[in-house]
């Protein structure tokens, strides 16, 4: 049989073959950062190398077509184009229009000074909010805060000419080209955002021009997310959004370095103060030779030997400061080390090379130490032990300060790294005790959301999604049953067939499974997959009928996951499936229940032994 990739292959060289003429695809002629001409009358922007990239991925040839925004959709009419590039989708141009995949997601935002006190849309009402004339977010703004003030502008310029004048200082506009346009007015590090929608750019064709449309978004496949990001990068600076857990670890961190630092001026300060008093006497010594000169030759000597210990301080200071810069680095990074013994021996090199010393032991341990040959210090913050150090050897008194400054410090760094940790696993702990909690209302769930889960991440590594991406998938596939405590026992653990009223409330848990999961801070995206998870690729799925690739990719990855785990467990009406029967059955609703992509990745890996083997028996 011909594999998917064969079709799409075989799809790619028949529309080819078919548009033996280039491709005309009509974009904005001053649209920047997406499509303008620079200083020399060229056509650049994001859309003219997406463009091109397209082409080489395709064969096929792009002709692109700047005109005034206005007379795109009239030359699209008259056949003199065959799509519109940079076009956002709306109820009333699908009436007239088909529109391809998604292409860049445009978020519209508010932008404000950081010295501004704004921390949400209620902030806006004292402020008057710059917008585009016919800016389209302007009612979603007036929705969120009816009592707020706009001052409209013709182009991104003169809110931009308005904001270094400091007539405005709150905006309203989609952040890539606002982005764009703060970064070359050098006032882009000023600003922070509100995000208020999103929405996406597509390509659109007229409606029956379907093949057209099948090529664009068999194009529009091979391009990566990855991508499409470098060519925004070459005209508009990403944004880095920092998590609120790596702000306290600067903030711990910052603590860490500016304590380190001071004990280590006031040790500075110490040998400076004994260079001082020694350099008073080497003046004093000097003065006297000129009062005894029988004695001259005796005394240069001894100035001669007193410049030589001089010298030597002065490289000690020196060597030190060079040891105190390179521990201070080394500190930074103990916060982010998760493994203990990793903790340990990182700790042990910074002791050693700080004080220059050879033979020590670092030990992790909040049990009284045994006894041992050597200086013990012990590491304890706010009077909790962790461990200790077992030096051999004779320390100075200030070496013994500085180490018990230092020990004090890693402490800290310590017991802040256990917290984390402690936090993660009550956030954990809280989430498995809700799916414990439908467990024991829905007999038949038991083990299901675990195994769902595994299937899911599994399936996420084939497909490379990122560490993050794994971590939200796994507590989508625990959660994705959670709305079932909505759903009458009576219902859930029925073991004859449903009737018609009976499934409409179980069709209610994915919406109920949203709301419960959509409260959770971070959680707004594994809400939406729960969502969908019983939406099917031929549309005909709950609750919002969704259909393709209008079903989030993830929420297509749970279905695949949560179907395959249902085959596989026995229920009291019917024997689970066999790994050779469920693949038959993920084959057969392959292209109608499931992604066919999916499908075809998630059967090798069963193939290849990826099944758990279930006994579950729910």
């Amino acid at each position: 049989m011909i594999g998917i990739r064969g079709i799409v292959l075989l799809f790619l060289i028949l529309s080819i073959s078919i548009f033996s003429q280039p491709l005309r695809i009509a974009l904005d002629e001053d649209y920047a950062p997406f499509s303008f001409y620079d200083e020399n009358g060229n056509l650049v922007g994001i859309s003219v190398d997406f463009w091109k990239l397209f082409s080489e991925k395709t064969g096929v040839e792009v002709e692109l077509v700047p005109v005034k925004w206005y007379r795109s959709q009239e030359l699209l009419t008259e056949k003199k184009i065959d799509a519109i590039d940079q076009i956002f989708k709306t109820p009333e141009r699908e009436k007239v229009l088909s529109f391809s995949r998604p292409i860049f997601e445009m978020r519209s935002c508010v932008f404000f000074r950081k010295d501004l006190p704004i921390k949400d849309f209620s902030d806006l009402s004292s402020y008057v909010v710059g917008a585009l004339r016919g800016e389209g977010s302007v009612k979603t703004l007036l929705e969120k805060n009816p009592d707020v003030e706009f001052e409209f502008f013709d182009d991104y310029s003169s809110i931009v000419k308005a904001l270094k004048e400091k007539k405005i200082s709150v905006f309203l506009g989609d952040d890539i080209a606002t982005r764009y346009y703060l970064s070359k007015g050098n006032l882009l590090p000023e600003f922070r955002t509100l995000h208020l929608e999103t929405n996406y750019l597509h390509v659109a064709v007229l409606k029956g021009n379907e093949s057209v449309l099948s090529l664009i978004n068999s194009g529009l496949s091979r391009i990566s997310e990855g991508e499409k990001n470098d060519i925004i990068r070459n005209y508009v600076p990403l944004v880095l959004v920092t998590p609120p857990w790596f702000l306290r670890v600067v903030f711990y961190g910052t603590a860490a370095f500016v304590i380190s630092f001071g004990i280590a001026l006031t040790f500075i300060y110490s040998l400076r103060r004994k260079v001082e008093e020694r350099t008073l006497q080497l003046k004093e010594a000097n003065e006297e030779l000129k009062a005894q000169n029988e004695e001259i030759e005796d005394l240069y000597q001894e100035v001669s030997a007193s410049q030589e210990e001089l010298e030597k301080l002065y490289g000690e200071i020196r060597e030190l400061d060079e040891r105190f810069r390179e521990s201070v680095r080394r500190m930074a990074k103990l916060v982010f080390i998760k493994d203990k013994s990793r903790f340990s021996f990182e700790v042990g090199q910074i002791v050693k090379y700080l004080l220059n010393v050879k033979n020590l032991k670092v030990i992790l341990d909040d049990r009284a130490p045994e006894k041992v040959e050597g200086t013990v210090f012990e590491i304890s913050h706010s009077n909790e032990k962790h461990g200790y150090i077992v030096l051999e050897g004779d320390l100075s008194e200030d070496e013994k300060g500085v180490l018990e400054s230092l020990l004090t410090i890693v402490s800290a760094i310590y017991t802040y790294r256990k917290l984390i940790s402690r936090e993660r696993k009550l956030y954990r702990d809280i989430v498995k005790t809700w799916v414990k909690a439908l467990e024991y209302y829905d007999y038949y769930t038991k083990g299901h959301s675990e195994e769902a889960a595994y299937y899911a991440v599994e399936i996420g590594r084939m497909f490379d999604l990122g560490d993050e991406k794994l971590e939200k998938l796994y507590w989508a596939g625990l959660l994705h049953d959670i709305g079932k405590i909505y759903v009458p026992q009576v219902v859930l653990n029925k073991t004859s067939k449903l009737d018609e009223r009976e499934f409409e409330l179980i069709k209610i848990h994915p919406v109920r499974g949203y709301e419960l999961v959509k409260e959770i801070e971070g959680f707004e995206d594994v809400a939406i997959w729960i969502r969908h998870h019983h939406e099917r690729w031929d549309g005909k799925g709950y609750p919002d009928g969704l259909k393709g690739e209008e079903i989030p990719f993830e929420a297509r990855v749970l279905c695949v996951a949560d179907s395959y785990q249902a085959m596989r467990s026995d229920r009291p009406y019917k024997r689970g499936k066999s790994v050779e029967e469920s693949i038959q059955e993920l084959r057969r609703n392959a292209g109608r229940q499931f992604d066919p992509v999916i499908v075809e990745k998630f059967i090798e890996f069963l193939e290849g032994g990826g099944d758990l083997g279930t006994g579950h028996q729910g």
